[in-house]
């Protein structure tokens, strides 16, 4: 197993990722892992890369815009500059020479599985695992995002109310015909469970499953609950990938 430190380039920006490539010489499997916020992809995802690449599954880790090592400045970003941050590392990824090209897959955790799901309309994806993936009212797209007390409570206004499954994410899971593992929480107040049932039932793919993670919190944090979660997501890309 190798790692290598890589630079993803944007329009004027840099964002810092680290590509995991399992031994040998074939082609292998690859799977991009989107972030959620506000955090930074590695220690933790580069753990779950680094068990993955066990199975011979290769993996890209990387920072948002805003995040970690990467450029950019939180708050003076939207949701549509971090989507094409989410195609920019899938297309590195999927330019690597030993990645298989057909068999690429995304990991996304809460914001980074909503844009799991929205990137999923615009390139090839063979498998998704979205944990606790989130939504967002359409109107907050293009503009900046922030994580202030009065944006945070109508950001949760939204995801307990009726209209928390008209939005874009649904409508491009919905269009997802590829392999698909939604996983909740069980404690997840943050992305709660009706918006995870929506992404569930609303896919539109052959091959999907849900799983619960019991006494899980949002972040995984819980005694426990982030390897058990590791363990279903290296089982499910072990076998759809």
């Amino acid at each position: 197993m190798k790692t290598e430190n890589v630079i993803i380039k944007g329009n004027g920006y840099n964002l810092s990722g680290t590509i995991i490539k399992p031994d040998g010489s074939e082609k292998v499997p690859a799977v991009v892992f989107y972030h959620g916020m506000i955090s930074q992809s590695k220690p933790r995802h580069l753990e779950r890369a680094l068990k993955l690449s066990k199975t011979g599954i290769g993996s890209l880790c990387f920072d948002f815009s805003g995040c970690g090592e990467s450029d950019g400045k939180l708050g003076e970003l939207s949701i549509k500059d971090f989507l094409n941050d989410a195609i920019l590392a899938f297309d590195l990824l999927l330019n690597q020479n030993f990645v298989d090209k057909d068999k690429i897959g995304i990991c996304g955790h809460s914001f980074g599985g909503g844009l799991g799901a929205l990137v999923s309309e615009k390139r090839n994806v063979k498998s998704m695992v979205l944990q606790a993936p989130a939504v967002y009212e359409n109107e907050w797209f293009e503009g900046e995002l922030h994580w202030d007390d009065k944006t945070l409570k109508a950001r949760k206004k939204y995801r307990f109310s009726d209209n928390s499954l008209d939005n874009r994410y649904i409508r491009a899971i919905e269009k997802y015909t590829g392999d698909l593992l939604v996983v909740g929480c069980e404690l997840d107040d943050t992305c709660p469970a009706n918006i995870i049932n929506g992404y569930y039932e609303h896919a539109g793919s052959e091959n999907k499953k849900i799983e619960w993670i019991k006494a899980a919190d949002h972040s995984l944090h819980n005694p426990g609950t982030n390897e058990k979660y590791t363990e279903i997501m290296t089982n499910w890309f072990s076998k759809t990938l």
